[in-house]
């Protein structure tokens, strides 16, 4: 048998035996985790279809050999899921009562493996077969693992023995390029290569690896080389984990572009990294600082989404990203300044800074400015400098001629008290909606609802229907009364298409079957007319005026 040692490139070489031909296949720790999705699986699971059991050119293939383990360093996306896929598979068959031994000894074994964190769950699921949607994942890579293999067998379940048989036959033969490297250096040239079937390379990976070969441009021998490029790939293991940690939080292009702005005055494009690399006379030592200062503050994304059951923290999320909070809370969150009223007023500013700028049309944003300030104690800029410039840009925005007439400082005022079509851009309505259902959950001792998911299942429903079953509503209704805010609830998606445009009557009895409390005082009502429209906009109103007041901040 031809041993890893002995394999050389190839060019028409098949899954099966590249299985066949080697011990152990490993993905090394500094690789990015399972990230393929519904879209990525859908499109090669049906490009394998089409071929009917034909040979199928499944791509190139990178390897690094040591020993008698191959470590991947391009192809890990289809290799894992080519197994999950071989898994499916042999699970159908084998209910079916068809001997799959064959496909369990070649495939599903401990040959191939995934990355640490992520290993037990992927052997319970391609070699048991063990599945729940509801099993205690760890990582978003875990549930993608989950979700991947669900979906094969879910679709091939619908496939007949036949065609099952010719998708093993095509996964089996499938031709693929396998090149393998001996050393760190060629390894690091491959940065550029992208499978255009998968995802693209993102710009942190094309970052990564054009830094990685630079440090053997630049070093001074191979020893040192190897040694650094060791560190560095520890560190962006650890990116990586922290990253996937943060997943619907932050994104990687999000991370990258606050970590180049708060350090370099750039955003996180290679040709802006190329270009201060250029700049530097010990790049070795600037390309260290770079992986080591991103892991730190990537380290600072996790804490924050591991504190998001702080409501200012969560409502940060809520609200959107109409101004750079993040940057913001990223720097206070790096230097450790994280408790005591100053941290909490900042939240809370923030919080009202960006529901105010949604508010309106509104192109500036100091926040980047006042974060790299504070980051870097500019001129003894400390916290609580950073707190007066939020306040103060909270209170009359960032440019002076915002305030003109005392806009700014008004906007919200303004919005409840002359605002007639508060459904229009209804996302700025249900950040109130959701926060005014939150007072009543404290007041009633039920707990704020703080789970981001959840926010963004509900919409905003019209409580009297903007189209009435019967009749018609008068010019003064229609213009005063339909679209405020009294007249609007927060419902799910799915509950949102049983409303529709139901009567009051209707929708009051389809009220009893909701969990939110501030139903309560839609349900005791016996009629919807302007009278109980506009008692309840009051209310909102009032409560929202006080919500966002900054007085006692």
């Amino acid at each position: 048998m031809e041993t890893t040692k002995e394999i050389q490139n190839k060019s028409g070489e098949s899954i099966k035996s590249l299985f066949i031909n080697t011990d152990h296949i490993r993905i090394p720790a500094y690789q990015r985790a399972y990230s393929w999705e519904n879209k990525q699986c859908s499109q090669f699971l049906e490009d394998l279809l089409e071929q009917k059991g034909k040979r199928y050119y499944l791509g190139q293939f990178l390897f690094e050999k040591e020993g008698g383990t191959l470590f991947i360093i391009d192809g890990q996306q289809r290799l894992t899921t080519t197994i999950l896929i071989l898994s499916a598979l042999a699970k159908i068959l084998e209910k079916q009562g068809q001997n799959v031994e064959q496909i369990r000894s070649a495939y599903l074994n401990d040959v191939f493996r995934t990355i640490e964190d992520d290993q037990i769950i992927f052997k319970k699921v391609s070699q048991k077969h063990l599945v729940s949607t509801i099993d205690d994942t760890e990582t978003i890579s875990q549930k993608r693992i989950i979700a991947a293999f669900s979906f094969f067998e879910t679709e091939l379940e619908k496939i007949d023995s036949d065609s099952l048989y010719l998708l093993l036959k095509t996964l089996e033969n499938a031709i693929i390029s396998t090149f393998y490297i001996a050393n760190k250096v060629e390894e690091t040239q491959v940065f550029e290569y992208q499978n255009n079937r998968g995802k693209e390379l993102s710009r942190f990976e094309i970052i990564k690896a054009y830094l990685m070969h630079q440090i053997y441009i630049h070093s001074e021998n191979n020893i040192k080389a190897n040694n650094d490029i060791a560190d560095i790939q520890r560190e962006i293991s650890q990116t990586y984990r922290y990253i996937e940690a943060v997943e619907g939080y932050f994104t990687e292009n999000e991370l990258l572009d606050n970590y180049c702005n708060l350090y370099f005055n750039t955003n996180g494009y290679i040709e802006e990294i190329k270009e201060k690399l250029s700049k530097e006379l010990n790049k070795t030592n600037w390309i260290k600082l770079f992986f080591e200062n991103f892991v730190e503050l990537t380290h600072s994304a996790k804490s924050i989404v591991s504190n998001k059951h702080i409501p200012e923290i969560s409502n940060l999320f809520f609200v959107g990203n109409e101004a750079n909070w993040k940057l913001v809370l990223l720097t206070i969150f790096n230097k450790g300044e994280v408790s005591g009223s100053t941290f909490k007023y900042i939240l809370k500013l923030l919080e009202i800074l960006c529901f105010k700028l949604k508010l309106g049309d509104f192109r500036s944003d100091s926040l980047p400015s006042f974060a790299k300030k504070y980051f870097k104690s500019t001129d003894g800029y400390d916290i609580e400098s950073l707190y007066s410039d939020i306040k103060y840009a909270t209170e009359y925005g960032f440019q002076w001629y915002w305030n003109n007439n005392d806009y700014f400082q008004n906007i919200i005022s303004n919005y409840f008290d002359t605002e007639q079509n508060h459904y229009y851009k209804s996302h700025r309505i249900k950040f109130v909606l959701w926060q005014y259902e939150n007072s009543l959950r404290i007041k009633n001792k039920s707990g704020a609802l703080l789970d981001k998911d959840l926010y963004n299942s509900y919409t905003i429903e019209h409580i009297t229907p903007q189209t009435p079953e019967e009749g018609e509503y008068t010019d003064k209704f229609r213009n005063n009364f339909l679209q405020i805010v009294g007249n609007l609830a927060l419902l799910t998606q799915s509950q949102n298409s049983k409303f529709s445009n139901k009567s009051f009557e209707d929708k009051k009895i389809l009220f009893q079957d909701t969990a939110l409390s501030s139903y309560t005082e839609i349900r005791e009502q016996p009629i919807w007319t302007e009278n109980e429209i506009s008692d309840r906009h009051t209310r909102i109103s009032d409560f929202a005026k006080r919500y966002f007041d900054t007085s006692n901040l």
